[in-house]
């Protein structure tokens, strides 16, 4: 009988280990769940943030490559006879960020919304797409936006050129990203200085609001930046 009971002993002792250890690694998958998700959270959020930063400075290089051609930045919009807004600097700068093909097919004469332009508006450039909201919108939305008004970089009255630009391009903010109202990329529309420093920069997923500025550069901002900020928003500093 003893042999018996010791085999039985062993079976017991064998089976509990391997019940302990089953549980081990159980709590190891919940633990490294739970150690893992925010991390890999937390790194896509970066890897977006590096990717909508990368447009901006495209973007930033298309305006350059627009005033190297024109002689001037591209204003917020263009307009009709009678003064009335047709369509966004985002399609004046398709030809800077090799779009030459769907910039053909635009008529500039037209609004953004008329039957011929409109269907072009659901062909979002990559450039112009935030990571962050691709699967989160319709297709043909943008939150990459103009600082827009008399005295901005891309101005609703008249084209800037370099030598306008009192404040200093490194300065003088020219777009910013809004993820808080994604618009078409076609329509004329932004936000004025006032509009911007009403956004709730922290409520982001980053916490942050990121900024071209008119030299090129790109950097961010939380709320607590605002008052430094107020210097930034036009061509003279006012």
């Amino acid at each position: 009988m003893i042999p018996n009971r010791l085999g039985n002993t062993k079976v017991i002792i064998i089976v509990v280990t391997l019940v302990m250890f089953m549980l081990g690694l159980a709590c190891c998958g919940i633990f490294s769940a739970a150690v893992m998700l925010p991390a890999i959270t937390q790194a896509k959020r970066a890897a977006q943030q590096m990717t909508s930063a990368n447009n901006m400075k495209m973007i930033g290089l298309a305006l350059h490559n627009y005033h190297d051609t024109y002689g001037a930045f591209p204003p917020a919009y263009t307009v009709d006879a009678a003064g009335q807004p047709l369509t966004s600097w985002r399609v004046l700068i398709l030809p800077f960020i090799n779009e030459n093909y769907l910039y053909s097919q635009y008529d500039l004469s037209q609004p953004w919304d008329s039957p011929q332009n409109l269907p072009l508006a659901s062909q979002t450039p990559a450039i112009l797409t935030s990571p962050a909201l691709q699967t989160q919108y319709n297709p043909g939305m943008t939150t990459y936006v103009a600082l827009a008004a008399p005295n901005t970089l891309l101005n609703t009255q008249k084209s800037v050129s370099f030598p306008n630009i009192t404040n200093g391009t490194s300065n003088v903010i020219a777009v910013v990203e809004d993820g808080s109202n994604p618009v078409p990329w076609t329509k004329p529309t932004d936000l004025s200085p006032q509009q911007f420093l009403l956004l709730d920069f922290n409520a982001t997923p980053s916490g942050e609001v990121t900024a071209l500025f008119s030299d090129g550069s790109v950097r961010t901002f939380t709320n607590a930046d605002k008052p430094q900020l107020q210097g930034m928003l036009s061509i003279d500093g006012s």
